[in-house]
This record gives C-alpha cells, sequence and structure tokens, in this order.
C-alpha cells in the first residue's frame, strides 16, 4: 500500500496494491509486512463487509474511544460513498474538526482512522459495499454516538434523505454522546 494523503495528524489515504492479468485484477488491501515501519502500527482484530443496498445510508459519527481505542480500516469495493473522520481528541487542535473523503470502488483507495477519531459513512450509490477491519474487537458496551447534526461538529451531508438506523437518528450531540448499545 502506498499513503497518498495524510488526514489531520495521524489518519491516511491509501492506494492498494494492484495486480491485472489476462485472469482478473488482484487488490492487496492489508498485508502485515509492509506496516513494518509504517507511520502506523495496524494488528488486524476484527473485519467486516456491508453490504449496503441504499444510496443515502448514512453510518455514524460512531466512536468506540471510551475504554477501547480502536484503529480502523475502511475501503469501499464496490459503489461510492462519503468517508467522514472527526477529530475527538479533546487535546487536539484540530479537535472537533471533521475531513470527508470520498471512496469509490472503481477507483480503490483505503482510509486507516487512528483511535481517538470518530467515523461516519455515507452512501451514494444504491449496492455499495464497504470492508471495515479493526485493530480491536467491537465491544458493545463501548460503542458511543454523537449526533451527524451536532453544530459544534458542523458535519455537512450533501443530501437531505438520509437514511438512519434508530440508534442513529436517536444520537446526542458530542458532550452527551449516548452507548448505543446496552
Amino acid at each position: 500500500m502506498k499513503i497518498v494523503e495524510t488526514v489531520f495528524d495521524c489518519c491516511f489515504v491509501m492506494e492498494p496494491f494492484l495486480r491485472e492479468d489476462n485472469r482478473c485484477v488482484m487488490e492487496v488491501l492489508y498485508r502485515r509486512r509492509e506496516q513494518d515501519g509504517a507511520l502506523f502500527d495496524f494488528d488486524l482484530k476484527e473485519q467486516r463487509i456491508y453490504r449496503i443496498p441504499k444510496k443515502h445510508t448514512f453510518f455514524g459519527i460512531h466512536d468506540q474511544s471510551v475504554d477501547n481505542p480502536q484503529g480502523k480500516l475502511i475501503g469501499v469495493i464496490q459503489g461510492r460513498g462519503l468517508d467522514y473522520i472527526v477529530d475527538l481528541r479533546s487535546e487536539s487542535a484540530t479537535f472537533r474538526q471533521y475531513k470527508c473523503l470520498e471512496l469509490d470502488g472503481n477507483h480503490p483507495r483505503l482510509v486507516y482512522i487512528a483511535p481517538g477519531f470518530g467515523h461516519g459513512f455515507l452512501t451514494l450509490e444504491d449496492n455499495t459495499i464497504q470492508t471495515f477491519a479493526m485493530d480491536a474487537e467491537f465491544r458493545d458496551e463501548r460503542s458511543r454516538a454523537i449526533s451527524y447534526k451536532d453544530t459544534e461538529i458542523g458535519l455537512s451531508l450533501p443530501v437531505e434523505d438520509v437514511i438512519l438506523s434508530d440508534y442513529d437518528a436517536d444520537t446526542c450531540n458530542f458532550d452527551n454522546r449516548m452507548v448505543l448499545f446496552e
């Protein structure tokens, strides 16, 4: 993988290694040995695939930083989406700021989101498939959600007709982060 952009001071946008021959195109989304000596440490613990049937589906802003810091490696292998990274580190000069990046299955890129950052994702096409890997196992009791409408963050979605889960629809502002699962 090749780092092509640094977001804030410790999140990265990367291009995967690609190999194409007469049979197929192969993308290496993660290879541990390539991370040795890299700018971040990622020890894969859990990996998921999200098959999202409808465009304008929004996930997040989710935060696992309380007692369970978690780095994430996000990609899209089909469709398109907007990935939102929100700085939740209270001591940071970029606290509560966000960065939005487009991920597209036709132009593969990965986003590494360091511990201490919230994450949100909006699909832009029907049948988007997102890859989602974590370096700490997901723990329901530690997952928190922040409203994407929190004025202190000022997150801007390009659509108004978003599809939300019940727990994302009922989230609070940053100072009152709610536990997603109890």
